[in-house]
């Protein structure tokens, strides 16, 4: 009904598309807070719990710049904290990492099974650590590895837009602390250059613009000022907001980029 209300205004004119987007992002948001704790809730009930740990979600793309339209799908990253024991707690106990691969894939069925009133949200785990073949879950020491010594300057750009929605504070910190050392780490300007263009040139040639009017994938659209961002965000390792219109004008305060790009 939410999501409804909102697509009439934007139908009628009524509200600013750019608020409508920003509203989309935090219905979605409020849905992965209750679904996740209804989810966890109910795991408990059979599995236990892992003392010491806890599932804790990532947003990133449109749902990390708390952005959305009505099409858009969620991407999602799901982490655990390292638990004292190996074992969860209950009737039926898991080892962590099956506890929390069979958790995570229970809150995408929550938020992506379909019912009378139709589906909530697709759901997109292509983004996770692993790869779109791999587990679900990762816990967040093998997140934090992950991106110092394997990530593609592709992840690192998507890690760009990267926001924690779900788990404590003191979880959501210290995935704040690894986003921002990651994203803040000396990088050779060249190579990333090289490798921007080269993923750009690859997207063109995969999802061409479909006329003059594509706003998104036209030559000098949206997507290539995205590209343009993530580049200098992580060249300079500043302007690092996930929101894509916060992260252009900080860099632009910065003297980065060019304030016509506003």
């Amino acid at each position: 009904e939410r999501r409804f209300a909102l697509g009439v205004q934007l139908v009628e004119g009524a509200t600013d598309p750019l608020a409508i987007s920003a509203a989309l992002a935090r219905i979605a948001e409020a849905a992965i807070e209750v679904l996740s704790a209804a989810t966890i809730d109910e795991f408990r009930k059979v599995h236990g719990a892992i003392p010491g740990s806890e599932l804790a979600i990532i947003g990133l793309g449109r749902m990390g710049g708390g952005a959305l339209t009505h099409a858009s799908d969620l991407d999602l990253v799901y982490l655990f904290t390292e638990g004292e024991g190996g074992e969860s707690d209950g009737r039926r106990p898991l080892g962590a990492t099956m506890y929390y691969n069979r958790l995570a894939q229970r809150v995408t069925a929550a938020m992506s099974v379909p019912t009378a009133e139709g589906a909530l949200y697709e759901v997109d785990m292509r983004l996770r650590p692993s790869g779109e073949q791999g587990p679900p879950a990762a816990s967040l020491d093998s997140f934090e590895r992950y991106q110092r010594e394997q990530a593609w300057t592709w992840e690192h750009m998507a890690l760009t837009r990267a926001r924690a929605l779900f788990g404590s504070a003191e979880a959501r910190q210290r995935i704040e602390a690894i986003i921002g050392d990651v994203l803040t780490a000396r990088r050779d300007p060249e190579p990333l250059r090289t490798d921007v263009l080269d993923m750009r040139a690859k997207m063109a040639g995969h999802k061409p613009a479909k006329g003059p009017l594509d706003a998104k994938l036209a030559r000098g659209g949206l997507v290539d000022l995205e590209f343009l961002v993530h580049y200098v965000q992580l060249r300079e390792g500043r302007g690092l907001h996930p929101h894509l219109g916060e992260a252009v004008r900080a860099l632009v305060g910065a003297g980065l980029l060019r304030d016509s790009l506003i």
